[in-house]
């Protein structure tokens, strides 16, 4: 509790600051439960305008900018880059994960709140960061667990990464986000309803733990510790009122 009020206090001084002086202010990177509490408090941010930037369109962790071109008459640059993890010889690369380029950056002394989201495609990783971060990625990062890397800052247009989805479809009792949540995980609804009170679904970065909550198409929903996924299209109702859906779900 203490440390979400610290994010409420922090938020106000970066809107205020921002309104104060015509200035663009941003946060460090927020992950899902952080930015739901920007969205429970922006209603109260009216005064300045401010959004969410994560890089990229399924982004989980992002940074929050206040300050706009129409708000200050002036455009700001987003603090945010991207930086290319390539192995120096293919050949002889491993097939790394997440985790292997997280940990990397963490042996560097990074923390997490200074590195947004981390997308790997093959023996590639696409790291969003703000600029300093990306400076120290060039110098010093250069190896990922045997493999020998380099680094690149690219511009976001160069992220050759694409988003792949796997389809799930089949019948829920009805659209209660528990219900379409087991679906997508083949999880029970006891189980599903465990993680709702735990605070681990967001349902469009909105934290819920109500699974009465009724999901439309193009919802997305992320579940901490499974993965996310976006509501589909809706299929016809079986004789016994079930509903046909289709799920994608981010690989």
């Amino acid at each position: 509790m203490k440390e979400e009020e610290l994010l409420k206090k922090r938020l106000l001084e970066l809107s205020q600051k921002a309104y104060t002086q015509n200035i663009y202010t941003y946060t460090h990177f927020l992950n899902e439960y952080e930015q739901s509490i920007y969205k429970e408090v922006q209603k109260d941010l009216t005064f300045v305008d401010s959004h969410l930037e994560g890089g990229h369109e399924y982004f989980t962790r992002a940074i929050v900018i206040f300050g706009s071109e129409e708000m200050f008459g002036y455009k700001g640059e987003i603090p945010l880059v991207c930086v290319r993890i390539s192995p120096v010889f293919d050949k002889f690369a491993e097939l790394l994960t997440h985790r292997d380029y997280l940990g990397a950056l963490m042996h560097l002394g990074i923390e997490r709140h200074q590195i947004g989201d981390i997308l790997v495609d093959k023996k590639t990783a696409y790291v969003f960061c703000f600029e300093h971060i990306a400076e120290v990625l060039e110098k010093e990062l250069v190896k990922v667990r045997h493999t020998q890397v380099q680094v690149t800052k690219i511009l976001s247009e160069e992220v050759k990464f694409t988003q792949k989805f796997q389809k799930k479809e089949g019948f829920v009792s009805s659209m209660r986000l528990d219900s379409v949540i087991s679906l997508a995980f083949g999880l029970s609804r006891k189980n599903s309803a465990l993680l709702l009170k735990g605070q681990k679904v967001f349902v469009n970065g909105k934290l819920l733990i109500g699974g009465d909550h009724k999901v439309e198409t193009g919802d997305a929903v992320s579940v901490r510790g499974y993965g996310k996924f976006l509501v589909g299209t809706l299929g016809k109702q079986s004789k016994k009122g079930r509903q046909f859906v289709v799920l994608e779900i981010l690989c």
